[in-house]
């Protein structure tokens, strides 16, 4: 792991750790919400740097994510929503796979499994922040700018950290 993937990764724990703090959560969701925010950082480095999301760094985060959600405690409910909006994510990656990557569904789906209950929220901010995005970049370059691939981690890290304060 490089330098600035730890620093990145440090950041995003701290990030949501604070949070956790803030809420007064349990220590099982301030765990869940530190792992999250770890693998946030280091994604996002990622994602910027090489426009790739590692499984390496998801795939474990997701388990360990819920196993702490089924240690404090399933909601059944925003568990469900969640998987559906994962669903649709990859049906969109598996016909549009330039729209959008799998390592964008697998992301979604730790989000889902970090948030408790708060992930639906948050992939819809984040798909909205990334559509504003994706605007100004048409308006600054024109049907030039319609053509960039955008990295989508920084986004899910931004919806993940509004819908925990909303």
């Amino acid at each position: 792991m490089t330098k600035r993937r730890m620093i990145t990764a440090a950041a995003g724990a701290a990030a949501f750790t604070l949070c956790a703090v803030g809420l007064h959560l349990s220590p099982l969701a301030l765990a869940r919400l530190a792992l999250l925010g770890a693998a946030l950082g280091a994604v996002v480095e990622s994602d910027l740097a090489q426009r790739r999301i590692p499984n390496r760094i998801v795939v474990p985060a997701a388990v360990a994510c819920a196993a702490l959600w089924v240690a404090g405690g399933i909601v059944p409910f925003a568990l469900i929503d969640g998987v559906v909006l994962v669903v649709v994510l990859l049906a969109l990656s598996l016909c549009r796979s330039q729209a959008l990557g799998m390592g964008d569904v697998k992301l979604a789906l730790l989000l889902v499994l970090g948030l408790d209950g708060r992930g639906v929220l948050a992939l819809l901010v984040a798909l909205a922040l990334a559509a504003c995005f994706g605007v100004l970049l048409v308006v600054r370059h024109g049907r030039a700018g319609g053509s960039r691939q955008l990295p989508l981690a920084p986004f899910f890290a931004a919806g993940a950290l509004i819908a925990l304060l909303a």
